[in-house]
């Protein structure tokens, strides 16, 4: 309960900053909703009991007819006070809320260790607090701070009229309601940390879910005739998931069963009470109808929102704790060097690095120096821990021991903002927004998202302007299909954009993480041969596991075993032998072209 009223404090607090009119109303629309209840049980004791006097001539009509428009104000106030609930003050609530915990969830996204989101414990963190924690502050508030408040006022008014009868009612009325209450919480609960254990059942069927409906999906199922099959696979993943929670629920279902029917039992008996006490000359007329009906209608309501509350709030405690957790979650360590050193060389000392939650050990002991101005092959078989070697030049992951250094220093004594400023990297998997073709390249340095004389110098060193001029709208036409008049551009061309976007900023190390692996071997070593030239005064790198670019470097560093087994020159492998002239050899008719090898 301590985290909830820790919630409570932070949401109301950011509610409040941001429009405290919507806190004031909600406390005000919740009382006048409460107040309500109970004084239309006391005008229906009036109604009923007058409506008898005044049809036997004892009073006036007149007098009458100010209980008659209480009746209807009281009857219609709590629809209208509702429905401004979920007009204006939920809307309105729903706004500022996903805005706070979003952007403050975003921000702890890009502070957050890389490494987080390529392990399954930590993504099921991030999952769960990305999509319950605004859930839960929604619950707290508006809807439970009002149905709480309201039900709150309700039930102390109705409970009173029913002591003023007989002092033991409210006994006889709030005991059964404590006893379900306390059972219906235990037994979700317990349910809910049962729920827990299928997250990854769950995330399962859901991204097969959204392969299923994903446009590139659709297409490629659609041509193979694969549909059918995936959707009978998600239907058993689903229908196996939903069979899970049945077994465990129907475990449960007679206690379900008992707590669920106290109040059921107890209203029957209460109302039998009332009826005793309306045969011993205790109640009027008017009192047995008023008092019978609030038992089945607005003091059991009242008391259901609180059973409703208190069974649900083991399901916000968990998304709390997950939002906890999500910001517990480790951050990256900058140092507070802020400048970009002049000398760019790179050197990996004893570097060991094993992926967290495996027990394979992908680099060992690798050590290498890249010089200042230097442009470096890094080659060998998939899985050798080409790319996990730039990770870890890029800092998304750390070194499990050994140390990265870049121009002498340590790479961690370097500020955010200087690693952002010095690399350029275009990756494998480079990201293809569906933003205009300008903006697409701008991202690779947002300082200068508006300075168009440096997007287009980074086109024109990829090449990108060659087709940007062919579109409809030039650098300013819209990329994707996601968006109404986005247009495709081929895969190669995408790759030039990826490569004018690590352009961006003036960069002077650059890394090529086989982001050509699309092209065929000729146009990939003819796209390498262009960026070697346009990175002319820059230390490169070059990560691939076809040789055809390797001849254009100065130096090549062949990984094995995650070592670092061979160095040299093109020339001074092939004469060496061992694994870089065996692979070499294994490729070389792919790079023959009028009988010679280019």
């Amino acid at each position: 309960m301590k985290r909830i009223f820790k919630g409570y404090r932070e949401l109301i607090g950011i509610i409040y900053r941001e429009n405290p009119l919507i806190v004031i109303l909600c406390i005000m629309v919740a009382v006048l909703s409460g107040a309500a209840n109970p004084i239309f049980v006391w005008v229906n004791r009036q109604v009923l009991s007058l409506g008898t006097e005044v049809a036997a001539g004892r009073f006036a009509f007149s007098t009458y007819i100010p209980y008659l428009v209480l009746f209807v104000v009281c009857a219609l106030l709590p629809q209208v006070l509702n429905m401004l609930l979920w007009t204006y003050i939920y809307p309105a609530s729903q706004l500022i809320l996903r805005t706070a915990y979003k952007g403050k969830m975003l921000q702890k996204l890009k502070k957050m260790r890389y490494e987080h989101l390529e392990n399954q414990s930590s993504m099921e963190i991030i999952d769960k607090a990305y999509d319950r924690a605004e859930v839960a502050a929604l619950h707290l508030f508006p809807k439970y701070m009002y149905n709480g408040l309201s039900s709150f006022v309700a039930v102390a008014g109705i409970i009173y009229l029913f002591g003023s009868v007989r002092w033991w009612l409210p006994i006889t009325l709030l005991g059964p309601f404590v006893l379900e209450t306390y059972l219906r919480y235990k037994n979700h609960f317990d349910i809910y940390e049962e729920m827990e254990s299928y997250w990854n059942k769950e995330h399962q069927y859901e991204i097969l879910s959204n392969i299923l409906k994903s446009r590139d999906y659709v297409k490629e199922n659609r041509l193979f005739g694969s549909s059918d099959y995936l959707i009978d696979t998600y239907r058993v993943r689903l229908n196996g998931r939903n069979r899970e929670y049945e077994r465990y629920y129907f475990m449960y279902l007679k206690k379900h069963f008992t707590s669920q029917n106290i109040s059921r039992f107890a209203q029957i008996g209460n109302a039998l009470l009332i009826l005793w006490i309306y045969s011993q000359d205790g109640i009027d007329i008017g009192q047995l109808i008023a008092l019978t009906l609030a038992i089945f209608t607005s003091l059991w309501n009242s008391l259901r929102e609180y059973t409703y509350i208190f069974q649900s709030i083991g399901s916000h405690i968990k998304g709390f704790e997950y939002y906890d957790k999500y910001f517990d979650l480790s951050e990256d360590n900058y140092g507070k060097v802020d400048e970009i050193p002049e000398d760019t060389s790179i050197e990996f000392v004893n570097v060991c690095f094993t992926y967290p939650g495996t027990d394979k050990q992908i680099l060992h002991n690798m050590s290498f120096t890249i010089k200042s101005g230097e442009k470096i092959s890094i080659v060998g078989e998939n899985g050798e821990g080409k790319t996990t070697m730039v990770k870890l030049l890029l800092g998304l992951f750390q070194p499990d021991s050994g140390e990265i250094r870049v121009g002498g220093r340590p790479l961690s004594d370097y500020s955010q903002s200087v690693r952002e400023r010095l690399f350029g990297p275009v990756f494998q998997d480079f990201v293809q927004y569906s933003i205009s073709l300008h903006e697409n390249i701008a991202v690779g340095d947002v300082n200068k998202i508006n300075d168009r004389s440096a997007i287009e110098a980074a086109m024109k060193k990829a090449k990108v302007d060659v087709f940007a001029n062919q579109l409809a709208e030039g650098g300013d036409t819209l990329l994707g299909r996601d968006f109404e008049g986005g247009v495709d551009i081929s895969g190669g061309q995408w790759q030039r954009v990826a490569i004018a976007r690590a352009f961006m900023g003036d960069k002077p190390i650059l890394i090529l993480d086989e982001p050509t692996s699309q092209l065929d071997p000729m146009a990939e070593s003819e796209l390498y041969s262009e960026f070697a030239q346009m990175s002319d005064g820059k230390t490169a790198i070059f990560i691939t596991h076809r040789l055809g670019s390797t001849m254009i470097t100065d130096r090549i560093l062949v990984i094995s075993g995650g070592r670092i087994i061979q160095s040299g020159s093109h020339g001074e492998l092939m004469e060496q032998g061992g694994i870089y002239a065996e692979m070499f050899n294994s490729q070389k008719q792919w790079y023959v072209k009028n009988g010679e090898v280019v």
